[in-house]
């Protein structure tokens, strides 16, 4: 009897060792696993806006690119400020500003004046380049000039839009909205 009940003690130490020293060959353990992994560390981190590249932080190439499709605020000359949201068309006050800043650009433009008509010019870029500034778009202003209907933009001369002048109004709105399409900018009519 006494070798029967060692023989138990023996095979219950056995069994129980490997157990109680955390060093198991048995594929099915009765404790639970201690090393399973934290469920908030093996959390997946929440994407972050702009970071197209997925490397977890924004590049100053990523930064600049939020910067340029952000809603911008732009403070009206009657101290209301409207939103202008990127992709979006500009608010009607935003155009209504622009048309009446550079109307008077405009207006020179077909004076007969040896000067006034390059100065006419300078103001309208100016214009166009303000609010660019403003709006972070390019701004492409269609004017009339001498009887022929023209664009400024606020691009420097070399990259206008090179869009030759034509009597036809309509024509040259088509003709800019189609380049302002293809280059993210904006059209406003000055008549």
């Amino acid at each position: 009897m006494l070798k029967a009940r060692t023989g138990s003690v023996a095979l219950t130490a056995l069994l129980m060792l490997p157990l109680l020293t955390g060093c198991t060959t048995v594929a099915n353990s009765f404790l639970p696993a201690t090393d399973t992994p934290n469920a908030a560390a093996s959390a997946v981190p929440a994407p972050i806006e702009g970071d197209t590249d997925g490397d977890g932080e924004l590049s100053e190439f990523e930064k600049q690119v939020l910067a340029r499709n952000a809603p911008r605020d732009i403070n009206l000359h009657d101290g209301t400020v409207v939103v202008v949201t990127p992709g979006q068309p500009l608010p009607l006050p935003v155009i209504d500003q622009i048309v009446a800043d550079a109307a008077p650009g405009a207006a020179q433009t077909q004076t007969d004046d040896e000067f006034a008509p390059m100065a006419g010019v300078r103001s309208i870029r100016e214009v166009a380049s303000s609010y660019a500034n403003e709006i972070g778009r390019t701004v492409v202003i269609v004017y009339r000039d001498f009887g022929a209907w023209g664009t400024i933009s606020s691009v420097d001369e070399s990259g206008g839009t090179e869009l030759a002048g034509t009597s036809d109004q309509d024509a040259m709105v088509a003709a800019a909205t189609d380049w302002a399409e293809s280059h993210d900018a904006y059209v406003v009519v000055v008549e």
